[in-house]
């Protein structure tokens, strides 16, 4: 959910003759020194804090935080102090389970919701891949070191909430200074009324700029405008005592999804609304109520990772983050998961980019991996076994992550393995290698606003660099990522997917098609029937489809 580009680098046409994971020569420069500072001893704890350049993958243009994160000051002044903030609050935790949790996981109940404990998976690759991937593989040699989606994976607005969410009328491209201007902009359904005062030809016209949720509201000839006057309420609910809207807080937890499932419209689609009217749908129009099903409808997903709930965050004085809940998914799982799902499956899951104390959801789209000698980072190689170093006292002389010791704290691994390495009185005994790793990571952003016209519209694709180092066990001559540790404090939060072959669906969808449904369906739960998008989806893509139910 971010503004991440800048608009010079919006529209920037994707070139594929150069490999998207490719970094620039900048990039390079940068990783070198983090590195550096990194493994300079004696350490420097403040090295951890060290935050990689995110870049246009396909200008190598630099691009730049989200403008929502100036209003808490510079984020060089401490950025893990906002990494829990908000996430741990009552109120984010009640708005997280009533418009997240409660649809993801069919049959959740937010009566008594207290911990994110009490509903996340433990930190474990095969987790996540559940139903992707039919055999994981943990031998790092069997790993690929590059990997890229053949999923749809299309750009969309995270169609933020203080400006209405699909109530917005993107084609305006206007930005509005406060919650209240945003949906006092315009009124319906008095302007619709005037409209009709107006020839059919230019009421059609004037349709075409309107936002989706009123497109909508068109096609299912609700006239009351159910499903436009819900989004732009939806906000009383979150407001703070100033009376503002969180400018994070949107959809991007319905379009991160359902950009790996659904199909991407491409063509603009005309059907017929209420009144004699005629809507043209626009193929964002149609990404606005497939995000907006997928925000609010229900569907099974794989879920992992851990959820900081410190106000405060603590380190050690090596500069580690303490708290495990804090430190979040695992270097190894990350590197599992990238190397199962994007790797060997083609397939991809969504990341919660943000270290900082707010949400942003962002599919995967490819990784490439270099591996590294921690003693000598000039030396690289897509040969782990060429780099990697021997766990032994001389290495741990050198290692930061020993006092206090949390290497051998995670173990990933089939059930067996990890068994019989359990035995081991130290937790770090199984580990016999450690090798370093430079994880140059592709992932989908947010559109903001998006391109209003009969095209589908450019997808826009970040680099980022994320470092870390796995730990390597042997079992019985093959040779595990079984854990690892954080180069730095910035880094992957939860991970999660949807199951394959769910689809977004809701209560409303098996009750009787008719002008009642349609309005409660929107007033109670801003939810867009399936019925409706489905044709929208499968006349914008030729040869998709687009179930409404599994």
């Amino acid at each position: 959910m971010s503004y991440l580009l800048t608009f010079q680098f919006l529209f920037s046409i994707v070139s594929w003759a150069q490999s998207i994971t490719e970094l620039t020569s900048l990039e390079k420069h940068e990783v070198t020194n983090r590195l550096e500072q990194i493994y300079k001893f004696p350490h420097h704890p403040q090295a951890l804090e060290l935050i990689g350049k995110k870049v246009n993958s396909a200008s190598g243009e630099p691009v730049f935080p989200h403008p929502e994160l100036k209003k808490y000051g510079p984020i060089e002044q401490d950025p893990l102090m906002k990494q829990a903030q908000i996430k741990a609050t009552e109120k984010y935790r009640n708005w997280y389970c009533t418009k997240v949790l409660k649809r993801i996981w069919l049959g959740f109940s937010c009566s008594g919701f207290q911990s994110w404990a009490s509903v996340e998976n433990e930190d474990r690759v095969a987790d996540l891949a559940d139903t992707w991937v039919d055999k994981l593989t943990y031998d790092l040699s069997d790993i690929p070191t590059r990997g890229e989606s053949l999923r749809p994976l299309w750009s969309d607005d995270f169609w933020p909430m203080v400006w209405g969410l699909t109530s917005y009328r993107y084609s305006q491209a206007q930005a509005f200074n406060s919650y209240r201007e945003a949906i006092t902009s315009y009124a319906q359904p008095s302007e619709w009324l005037k409209l009709l005062l107006n020839p059919i030809e230019e009421l059609n016209t004037q349709v075409v700029d309107w936002s989706p949720s009123e497109k909508y509201d068109l096609t299912v000839q609700d006239e009351q405008f159910s499903l436009t006057q819900e989004q732009k309420e939806e906000g009383d609910w979150y407001r703070s005592t100033e009376g503002e809207v969180e400018g994070w807080m949107g959809l991007c937890h319905g379009w991160a999804p359902a950009s790996i499932m659904v199909e991407r419209p491409e063509l603009p689609v005309t059907v017929p609304g209420t009144k004699d009217s005629s809507v043209l749908w626009y193929p964002n129009d149609i990404k606005a109520m497939i995000t907006l099903a997928w925000a609010n409808g229900s569907w099974d997903s794989n879920f992992i990772g851990r959820r900081c709930e410190q106000k405060k965050i603590k380190r050690f004085p090596n500069g580690r983050i303490s708290s495990q809940d804090c430190f979040d998914t695992n270097p190894a799982t990350f590197h599992l998961a990238l190397g199962n799902l994007v790797g060997k499956e083609k397939a991809s899951f969504i990341m919660d980019n943000a270290y900082d104390y707010q949400v942003w959801n962002q599919p995967v789209v490819a990784y490439e991996f270099t591996y590294f000698n921690p003693f000598d980072r000039s030396k690289q190689s897509k040969d782990w076994q060429k780099v990697a170093v021997v766990y032994d006292k001389h290495f741990k002389k050198k290692d930061r992550f020993q006092k206090p010791l949390t290497r051998g704290s995670h173990l990933e691994g089939p059930s067996d393995p990890v068994t019989r390495l359990r035995r081991n009185h130290r937790p770090d005994e199984h580990i016999k290698k450690v090798v370093g790793v430079i994880a140059s990571v592709i992932y989908l952003v947010e559109t903001s606003p998006p391109e209003h016209g009969p095209s589908p519209g450019t997808d826009l694709k970040v680099r980022d660099v994320y470092l870390y180092d796995l730990e390597l066990a042997n079992e019985d001559g093959v040779w595990m990522a079984t854990g690892g540790e954080w180069l730095q404090n910035n880094h992957p939060d939860f991970l999660f997917v949807p199951k394959k072959g769910t689809v977004a669906t809701h209560y409303w969808d098996s009750q009787p098609f008719d002008l009642q449904t349609v309005q409660q369906a929107s007033t109670k739960t801003g939810y867009p029937l399936c019925r409706i998008i489905k044709p929208l989806v499968e006349s914008s893509h030729e040869g998709a489809q687009y179930p409404c139910e599994p």
